[in-house]
């Protein structure tokens, strides 16, 4: 299959992580994988992937809105409700299926299945490392300064980072950007939440350094849509949650670009 390493990585995290806050008293989780053939409507050749659990499993009504962004049966600040969109996001942008099945009391199976590419590994490679050059991501000097209140969105974001070729500072306050950005780091993109707690949204904070430093590419996420209003006077990209890593990519393409048009937004 064609797929990113770290966008690959990150699915199976997010599903293994939902395993095993389903298992608060413990139990096993199964990771499993084989090619197989399909017939009847969508047939063709798959990889298929699946993470099973032996937890609690899960209702009907909540098995239908498990894929739906910031959903969660979580506590408040124990999850973020955008691990298993990602989940989603990452199959359905490689032509693939996903589906569910699970049983209160005897546990939780997710089954991904994704097409088999016929390309050879080193030639997938290679078209890789082409795809890549003359990209910002591919400059591996870059160094993002994440602000993000939330750190399980935190850790989430700064994986398909990393997997871009980036180094992560993460600070979960205004403060703490605007004093990393008056030391002497070579901080080279800021990447912000738009909604933070507090008299100072993301939005404030970048505009805020945009007044003291013109020149550092400035990009802003959010799952909140429509944008709150006042976004469309400014010129900072915009992006929606969930994304995959191939949009946080083009959006990040987009905000080391020297013209940016005012309220760009990359939908995931």
């Amino acid at each position: 299959m064609d797929a990113d390493p770290g966008e690959m990585e990150l699915a199976i995290v997010n599903l293994c992580v939902n395993a095993r806050d389903a298992m608060p008293a413990g139990g096993l989780i199964t990771i499993a994988a084989d090619n197989i053939c399909t017939e009847g409507e969508g047939a063709g050749e798959f990889v298929r992937i699946s993470v099973s659990d032996t937890g609690i499993g899960m209702p009907p009504e909540v098995q239908a809105r498990m894929f739906e962004p910031f959903f969660t049966t979580k506590e408040i600040h124990k999850g973020s409700g955008l691990g298993l969109p990602q989940v989603y996001g990452f199959v359905q942008q490689r032509l693939g299926r996903v589906s569910i099945k699970s049983a209160v009391g005897l546990g939780t199976a997710v089954t991904l299945l994704l097409p088999r590419s016929r390309r050879s590994s080193a030639v997938a490679s290679a078209d890789a490392a082409h795809q890549a050059d003359g990209s910002a991501r591919d400059d591996r000097r870059k160094h993002v300064l994440l602000v993000e209140d939330d750190h399980e969105v935190a850790a989430l974001t700064r994986e398909p980072l990393t997997s871009l070729g980036f180094s992560v500072s993460h600070v979960a306050s205004r403060e703490a950007a605007l004093g990393i950005l008056m030391q002497p780091h070579e901080i080279g993109i800021v990447v912000t939440d738009l909604m933070m707690p507090g008299p100072v949204n993301g939005l404030q904070l970048a505009r805020e350094i945009r007044k003291r430093q013109p020149a550092l590419p400035i990009l802003l996420t959010t799952g909140r849509v429509p944008a709150p209003a006042g976004m469309e006077y400014d010129a900072f990209p915009l992006l929606l949650k969930p994304y995959s890593a191939d949009s946080l990519a083009r959006a990040l393409d987009l905000a080391f670009a020297t013209d940016v048009a005012p309220m760009a937004v990359v939908l995931r």
